[in-house]
């Protein structure tokens, strides 16, 4: 299957709502994704939910460092074996909060994670805000996104964010990966200004919705898929499952990287 990485270039700019948004409506046919925090900077959903930090991105990690990713058939009982799951049904692999101790889980599943995707489930990767140490070296994050083949940016339609993300723009392109954008809340500019002034794919637009973003997580609320911000995330979904079919079915070998991220 496939992973999808998504980044902040600066900010908050509601990566961890995107991430389970898009899993929440991903679409059926490619069946129901796990959730992955890998953000180093730490993740929130375990905290936010009052869950255990283990199993997730840390026991899975030192089983891949045990005995590294299972045969093709079997990969999904690997991943299956360290996920929890949310009020709403969502599956998810949990990171701890310190980004001391997310740094080592995190160097491993960027060795490991594009493997894993031979399981029977696409990963929908919420990866934080991009580092600035980033632009200088081949961070665990880039080095995921790499072999990925594509990424998400979410950004907020406003300038001070869109300056940040225009930064970045060289470093993410560097990685010959496809770059989207989803916009997250309102702003004074539209999607297809800033895709027409920065050259750039944007997939779509996700309301400011709380109430929304808290049923997707399995909070009480009105139904979901009436909400606009599952109305918004299905076109976005849409775009990025028709990236993933023009790629290539097998997942990219994770080979060494020896080119310097400029």
């Amino acid at each position: 299957m496939a992973i999808v990485p998504l980044v902040a270039a600066k900010g908050s700019a509601g990566v961890t709502t995107a991430a389970l948004t898009l899993a929440a409506v991903w679409p059926e046919g490619r069946g129901a994704p796990v959730v992955v925090e890998c953000d180093p900077g730490g993740g929130d959903v375990a905290a936010r939910f009052g869950l255990e930090v283990i199993p997730g991105v840390v026991s899975l990690a030192a089983e891949l460092e045990r005995s590294g990713p299972a045969d093709p058939a079997d990969c999904g009982n690997q991943v299956g074996g360290h996920t929890q799951e949310l009020p709403g049904g969502l599956r998810i692999l949990v990171a701890p909060t310190s980004p001391e101790e997310m740094r080592l889980p995190l160097e491993r599943l960027a060795e490991d994670l594009p493997r894993l995707a031979q399981a029977k489930a696409d990963f929908m990767v919420d990866c934080g805000r991009l580092e600035a140490s980033a632009m200088r070296q081949h961070t665990a994050v880039l080095r995921l996104i790499q072999r990925c083949g594509l990424v998400v940016v979410v950004v907020r339609p406003e300038l001070a964010a869109l300056q940040h993300l225009n930064v970045w723009l060289p470093t993410l392109r560097s990685l010959d990966v496809d770059v989207l954008a989803l916009l997250s809340g309102r702003g004074p500019y539209s999607p297809e200004e800033i895709g027409d002034t920065m050259d750039l794919r944007v997939i779509g637009a996700l309301p400011h919705d709380p109430a929304a973003a808290d049923v997707v997580c399995g909070a009480s609320g009105s139904r979901p898929d009436r909400s606009a911000l599952f109305r918004a995330a299905r076109p976005a979904c849409a775009a990025i499952a028709a990236v993933l079919a023009r790629s290539q079915s097998a997942p990219v070998a994770p080979t060494p990287l020896e080119e310097a991220v400029p």
